[in-house]
């Protein structure tokens, strides 16, 4: 078989899968011509007027094709849980010094473990990272003052 007889068949195939279609014009805008815009098409730059002549969007909740968008819930809230945490992971940063951040962190995580479920997993950290910081904390002044109770260096 030659190359030439398969460019005819080709072009036998090609004749067969067209039938009375016309044949092809040269590609849009390869002749430099671009035919123009129709009068009733919007410009470019220019809003459509009536969102495509079908009507704006049932309700501000839902989407261009009328279905509901569920997008709009908002998260929950964790504030109390977030807060909780931040607070567990000063009190080892060194602001731990006065009990502050450790109570804080235990009165929040409790508060936040009854209010926000959302922020559940946050609020048991900040409470593990505060009970620890407090056992700490009171391990050390219990060292210290035994310490220095027993010491010989104190005046009478």
């Amino acid at each position: 078989m030659s190359e030439g007889n398969t460019m005819t068949d080709q072009t036998r195939h090609d004749e067969a899968q067209r039938g009375d279609q016309p044949p092809w014009g040269p590609p849009y805008g390869a002749d430099g011509h671009v035919p123009p815009m129709p009068a009733s098409a919007p410009h470019p730059g220019q809003p459509a007027g009536h969102y495509g002549g079908y009507g704006p969007p049932a309700g501000p909740y839902a989407d261009a094709y009328g279905q509901p968008n569920y997008y709009g819930v908002s998260a929950a809230p964790k504030a109390l849980s977030i807060a909780s945490l931040c607070c567990g992971i000063a009190s080892f940063l060194g602001f731990g010094f006065f009990l502050l951040p450790q109570l804080a962190a235990v009165v929040l995580g409790h508060l936040a473990l009854n209010r926000e479920p959302a922020g559940r997993g946050l609020a048991i950290a900040g409470l593990v990272l505060g009970y620890a910081a407090i056992a700490i904390t009171v391990l050390v002044v219990v060292t210290l003052g035994v310490a220095f109770s027993n010491a010989d260096f104190i005046a009478p």
